[in-house]
């Protein structure tokens, strides 16, 4: 590692006098270019004698999108001592060698460009002592075959002052704690790549590999993806805490079947999690945050999983786009300008048991015969919407039911083009409208229509069914609005599926009050709390916080209908202390002292339960 810093401190410092003459662009289009012309100053192109590419200083000019490209060649030759400047064209490269056979480029520099090296389906290449100080990809690896991917690329190459790694063929191998520019591993096998840290550089790539695992990656502010996962199935993505601010997506999965991706934190790139034509992949415990777009799905990828995620500060927090079967169940979706995005293309999706909070739109569906049940939206200017196509789409075949959309502005909106919806059995509550329909939907599909908060109708034969329908805007009717919400046999969104426990809240004098309280112990579960909980069900709700390490987390009370008691404890259930907090309130509340569990009572009943100082929580 010191000599290569020490060799490329020496080119920066020496500048042009180590360089030959200069000259404009380099075009070798096959292997009748390799001439005098195109700067060969020896060689025959054989093996024994290849042709010697050598001593170049090439200044790209504006118009060109390349300072040396070798196309479609199979002859042997060496790229030696060549300096490129100013190839900055995003689609071009400093070095582009496309559908070459063999091949070698040593000594080598790449300054003042966007991208350095790339070797587009290309075999056998060998590439060392090269630098690249770009400001775009030092080393790209493109293709189609494995092949493409079998190089010679040692760790005497570096971009931007870190080294480059690059594997071909490894088998049952780990390669743990590399801090780098650049890594790849491809053509492998049972590969484990544990703690990498790539910052600033060209992330991580793994291609036509099989069984590969990724584990407590730190990839940050990359130029491209943070991890490219290319034609590789079953890929492990897991417990990574730090995939963030990279130029591309955080994570890209593409043509890579039943890859799963774990436990990890994903901020601030143009797409967090990116999955492409990759049947059956899964996104599952990870949190994204700060994203363009949360999670795209596209490519005809079938039967992508989506569950148990947090997505928060997404601007779209889900799209689906070109896929098929995809199911999104269990996440927790807040300060989004839209929750999940259907389109056109996309095709018998399901969304269920999610929660969006504040949203411009929850439920986004341009798409057909989907299934949306269960969901809880609150606060959102339009909870479901059905978006008008202008003739570009025709929604058809959708079911909606037993969703709880809360004081948003428009409950739900379905435009002209959607046709044979069918939507029974959710509740509208403290919407400034219900509904407006400008289509063909069935509102009462089996007779059964939907429960809303402000109807004044009556119930004259007791039948559960008022007897005046609900007239909607654009033409839209519910003709059998429900009487009772009784009809949900839980709660909507993700508390519904939170697990159960009882527990004691033990006082100093012997006073115990018992709970049945939901447990909050995974990271989409703690962001929802109470948020955009109606009173009447969030005075009876009691919530557990837990964590796996005690420290003193934070707390806030947007967008929660109660007032809170918030009682916190060791991880031996000793008491250490308690907070109210008032309902909508949006300061931080936060103990000066580390705790493991929080307990959340609404202060009414709190006041109830007779325990006046508490002294410790019995957990079953």
């Amino acid at each position: 590692m010191r000599r290569v810093l020490l060799a490329v401190s020496l080119l920066l410092a020496v500048g042009t006098s180590l360089w030959g003459a200069p000259r404009g662009p380099i075009v070798i289009r096959s292997d009748a270019d390799f001439t005098p012309e195109n700067g060969v100053v020896s060689g025959s192109g054989t093996p024994e004698d290849p042709f010697i590419i050598a001593g170049w200083e090439i200044q790209v000019p504006a118009e060109a999108r390349f300072g040396v490209y070798i196309g479609n060649t199979t002859k042997p030759f060496i790229l030696r001592g060549v300096r490129v400047l100013g190839a900055l064209n995003p689609e071009g490269a400093a070095f582009f060698l496309e559908g070459v056979q063999g091949g070698r480029i040593e000594d080598c520099l790449a300054e003042s460009s966007h991208h350095g090296l790339v070797l587009f389906a290309s075999q056998g290449v060998t590439v060392e002592e090269t630098y690249f100080l770009v400001a775009g990809l030092g080393l790209q690896v493109i293709g189609t075959q494995r092949e493409h991917y079998q190089h010679q690329i040692d760790q005497s190459n570096m971009v931007n002052g870190k080294t480059i790694h690059y594997y071909f063929g490894l088998s049952d191998t780990t390669l743990a704690g590399i801090e780098a520019g650049h890594i790849t591993v491809a053509g492998s096998q049972n590969v484990r790549l544990i703690e990498p840290r790539v910052e600033e550089g060209d992330g991580v790539v793994i291609a036509f590999c099989e069984e590969t695992v990724v584990q407590g990656a730190d990839l940050f502010r990359n130029r491209g993806h943070g991890l490219m996962v290319l034609s590789s199935p079953r890929t492990l993505v897991r417990d990574c805490p730090r995939i963030a601010n990279n130029a591309r997506s955080g994570i890209a999965v593409w043509l890579s079947p039943r890859s799963r991706v774990e436990g990890c934190g994903v901020y601030g790139n143009q797409v967090g999690v990116y999955v492409n034509a990759a049947d059956r992949a899964v996104v599952t415990g990870t949190s994204l945050a700060g994203n363009a777009l949360g999670v795209l799905v596209t490519g005809a990828a079938q039967e992508v999983e989506i569950a148990d995620s947090l997505f928060y500060q997404n601007k779209t927090s889900i799209e689906l786009a070109v896929a098929f079967g995809t199911l999104v169940e269990r996440c927790a979706i807040t300060d989004t300008d839209i929750g999940v995005q259907v389109d056109p293309e996309a095709l018998r999706p399901q969304v269920r048991d999610c929660s969006f909070v504040y949203a411009g739109y929850g439920l986004s569906i341009r798409g057909s015969e989907g299934v949306f049940e269960r969901n809880f939206i609150a606060y959102a200017n339009i909870g479901i919407i059905f978006e008008e196509t202008y003739g570009d789409a025709f929604p058809v075949g959708n079911v909606v039911r037993h969703n709880l959309i809360f004081q948003s502005w428009d409950g739900f909106y379905l435009g002209r083009e959607t046709t044979d919806t069918w939507i029974y059995e959710n509740l509208v509550w403290n919407c400034d409208r219900a509904a407006r329909d400008l289509g063909k939907n069935d509102w009462a599909p089996a007779g059964r229509g939907n429960w809303y908060s402000d109807y004044q109708g009556e119930d004259q034969d007791g039948d559960g069914i008022g007897d005046e329908p609900v007239q909607f805007g654009g033409g839209g009717v519910d003709p059998a609005p429900l009487m009772s919400r009784d009809f949900l046999p839980r709660l909507p969104g993700v508390l519904g599926t939170m697990e159960q426990r009882q527990l004691r809240v033990v006082g100093e004098d012997g006073t115990e009050f018992p709970l049945t309280v939901l447990v909050a112990d995974q990271p989409h579960e703690r962001l929802l709390g109470f948020q955009g909980i109606p009173t009447e069900w969030a005075q009876e709700l009691a919530m557990l916080f837990a964590w796996p390490e005690a420290g003193n987390y934070g707390f806030w009370n947007r967008g929660v209908t109660v007032d809170l008691e918030l009682l916190f404890f060791d991880d031996a259930g000793n008491y250490l202390g308690r907070l109210t907090m008032p309902r909508g309130s949006t300061d931080r509340f936060q103990p000066p002292y580390p705790y493991s569990y929080a307990l959340e009572v609404p202060s009414s009943r709190w006041a109830q339960g007779g325990v006046a100082t508490p002294l410790r929580l019995q957990l079953p």
